[in-house]
């Protein structure tokens, strides 16, 4: 009978590690249930807690680490040596009281909280449709400066958006949900992976360099949202999550997305804080150089221009072009790749997922093995293998991207960022042929690549 209850079932009313007890179920999902309960000492009722119980089960010390890495972060980040603008931040962090395994309870783990009484900021924004801009703006600000902590210290959120963020009984920010932080590499400057909500991911995210600036575009989206009541990332078409080629069509439609001034729609930042316009797009910048470097310098950017301060002309990018000329600006391409019809054609194709038609576009233009590369032929390969791993033909794939790589080795065929995408396109084929050698040696090659700053 006890094996067919549910982990809430089982735990819930019971005293777990002989001082928290569970009373009511808050959150299940997939890796856990989140409890709110009560700690005690000696039959003494210390404080409310939340208290966060694994359903993975025959879990050790070395194991558990990996399952609570996003608690390691957060405990470590509140550990830190504080200066004042730490201790300004900390309120806006949950802290974490306790974390350990229960043998008793078939060696599960369970971490345990500050328990939070209040509401997502995401159900304040359904309720109210947007918020004036005195209001959203004290939200900011206080996301700002628990973020600033967090970054102040290498580390990135990833995660950032509007049901991540609570607002407690006292109207104050709490961050939450870290499964997803990182500390940055110190050596390559940002934190590999591809990680987050596709919706809120900043554009750099999506090719595994997550830094600072990444958490500042998504404040941005969240600022656009929190003045507009939406934005365009709200409306696009996403794909789904099981769609071929995801990631590449999500920084497709990232590169295309429009955000006009919030002004246009908020008569009190048209009236009294124009300078919402220029700081807002400038967080929403595709270009993570672009943005604020981190949410310290947003904060300080928003402090000075409520006391009256312009926005420095670095921080104007305020004017946007049409989305038909966006993608160019963000993403400069050589003159004769500007007019070339044929690669215009075979990037709305890849879009579209049909790497069929990219394949009988491009074959005939395929350069032979021996071929000595022209910037055309590359621009080929890299096509053909991208569609050749839409379709799941790992080998082909490979063929086209190894003889890329090949000829860039001898002479800079495609711009940087092309290239490590190229690079990682192979990565992803020789993992998934099995060949792990091969794979960490592409991956190893982008993170050089990517490592060396841009001039």
């Amino acid at each position: 009978m006890e094996r067919s209850l549910s982990l809430e079932q089982r735990l819930l009313g019971q005293t777990i590690a002989g001082k928290y007890k569970l009373l009511e179920v808050q959150a299940s999902g997939f890796y856990g249930a989140v409890f709110r309960g009560e700690q005690y000492f000696c039959r003494h009722k210390v404080r409310a807690v939340a208290v966060k119980v694994s359903r993975q089960t025959g879990l050790t010390e070395e194991t558990v680490p990996y399952l609570f890495g996003d608690a390691l972060i957060l405990a470590q980040l509140l550990a830190a040596p504080a200066n004042r603008l730490d201790d300004a931040g900390r309120r806006h962090l949950v802290p974490i009281y306790d974390m350990g395994l229960l043998p008793e309870h078939e060696h599960r783990a369970f971490l345990v909280m500050e328990y939070v009484e209040g509401l997502p900021l995401l159900s304040h924004l359904r309720a109210a449709g947007r918020f004036s801009v005195a209001m959203g703006l004290r939200f900011l600000k206080q996301i700002c400066r628990g973020m600033a902590l967090v970054h102040g210290q290498g580390a990135v959120h990833r995660d950032l958006k509007a049901d991540n963020i609570l607002v407690d009984r006292r109207g104050v920010i709490r961050i939450v949900d870290f499964g997803l932080a990182a500390y940055t590499d110190p050596h390559l400057g940002f934190a590999p992976g591809s990680l987050g909500n596709f919706i809120y991911m900043a554009p750099e995210t999506l090719l595994g360099r997550s830094t600072p600036a990444s958490d500042v575009y998504s404040i941005g989206l969240l600022m656009y949202e929190l003045f507009t009541g939406g934005g365009p990332h709200l409306t696009a078409s996403w794909p789904d999550a099981d769609a071929r080629d995801r990631a590449n069509v999500c920084l497709h439609l990232k590169h295309t997305l429009y955000f006009p001034p919030p002004s246009l729609v908020q008569n009190e930042i048209r009236n009294e804080y124009r300078w919402l316009d220029a700081l807002i797009l400038r967080c929403l910048e595709v270009r993570p150089e672009r943005r604020f470097a981190d949410a310290g310098q947003l904060l300080a950017a928003i402090e000075s221009c409520e006391a009256g301060m312009p926005l420095s002309l670095d921080e104007q990018n305020s004017a946007r072009t049409p989305p038909e000329t966006f993608g160019a600006q963000v993403q400069p391409r050589s003159p004769d790749d500007a007019g070339d019809t044929l690669f215009r054609e075979i990037r709305q194709l890849l879009a579209a997922r049909a790497y069929e038609q990219v394949i009988d576009r491009l074959d005939v233009h395929r350069p032979p093995e021996w071929a000595v590369l022209d910037t055309l032929g590359a621009r080929t390969l890299r096509f053909l293998g991208q569609a050749y791993l839409g379709l799941g033909n790992l080998s082909a794939a490979r063929d086209c991207l190894e003889q890329l790589r090949a000829a860039q080795k001898e002479q800079p065929l495609l711009p940087q960022g092309d290239y490590a995408a190229a690079l990682s396109d192979l990565f992803k084929c020789y993992r998934s042929l099995g060949q792990l050698q091969a794979a960490q040696a592409c991956q190893e090659e982008a993170r050089q690549l990517l490592s060396v700053p841009s001039r």
